[in-house]
């Protein structure tokens, strides 16, 4: 009983091995100066359907279409300004040819993604009102059925070959560390209460 601490400390200083070892194996060989931008995808990367650039001035409105390909799935959209700065704003609304409406959003930050169940196979408009004061270029963002999605299910994705791993390293090493502290605090209590029954027989 009195090698639970260490035996437990142990335990956990392997699952921090393990972590940094995952961790190591999936980092790129840059080279010095490199910025690393090809290891760690853009937003662009996790979605199926990627429109052009559009620069949108303040105050004024420009409309994204997407054609979704079956009925009563789940469409992920999302907007992402590439020149983001702390005032912009957007404004978005989603519509169908008819005029039926699925939802009005406002966003500051640099991207934003939702998902909505489309009730029919159709044409959906997206409109983004740049709500801020200085010109945005903003790009969006669609994938249907985002559980079967090519950028998420690829094995040779971005996502799935380097964030994903990063993602089981740092939870690894969250684990590690916790069971290390136990481990430590165990021994520190086995510790003590040795020394108490020795002494109790001097």
């Amino acid at each position: 009983m009195k090698k639970r601490g260490p035996i437990v400390a142990i335990a956990g200083a392997v699952m921090i091995v393990m972590a940094a070892s995952i961790a190591y194996s999936v980092l790129p060989s840059m080279p010095s100066g490199s910025g690393g931008g090809d290891f760690f995808p853009s937003p662009e990367s996790l979605f199926d359907s990627v429109s052009d650039k559009v620069t949108i001035d303040a105050g004024s409105t420009s409309t994204f279409s997407h054609t979704v390909s079956a009925a009563k799935i789940p469409l992920m959209w999302g907007v992402h300004i590439v020149d983001y700065t702390p005032d912009d704003s957007v404004a978005i609304s989603i519509s169908n040819i008819f005029g039926d409406k699925f939802g009005s959003f406002e966003e500051n930050d640099p991207i934003f993604i939702k998902s909505f169940d489309v009730p029919k196979e159709d044409t959906y408009s997206f409109t983004v009102e740049n709500k801020g004061k200085a010109p945005i270029t903003v790009v969006m963002l669609f994938t249907e059925n985002p559980e079967k999605s090519k950028a998420l299910t690829d094995p040779n994705s971005p996502f799935v070959k380097n964030i994903l791993p990063l993602a089981e390293a740092g939870f690894l090493l969250i684990i590690g560390i916790i069971v290390l502290i136990a481990g430590t605090i165990l021994g520190i209590v086995d510790w003590r209460k040795g020394k108490n029954q020795s002494s109790r027989y001097i």
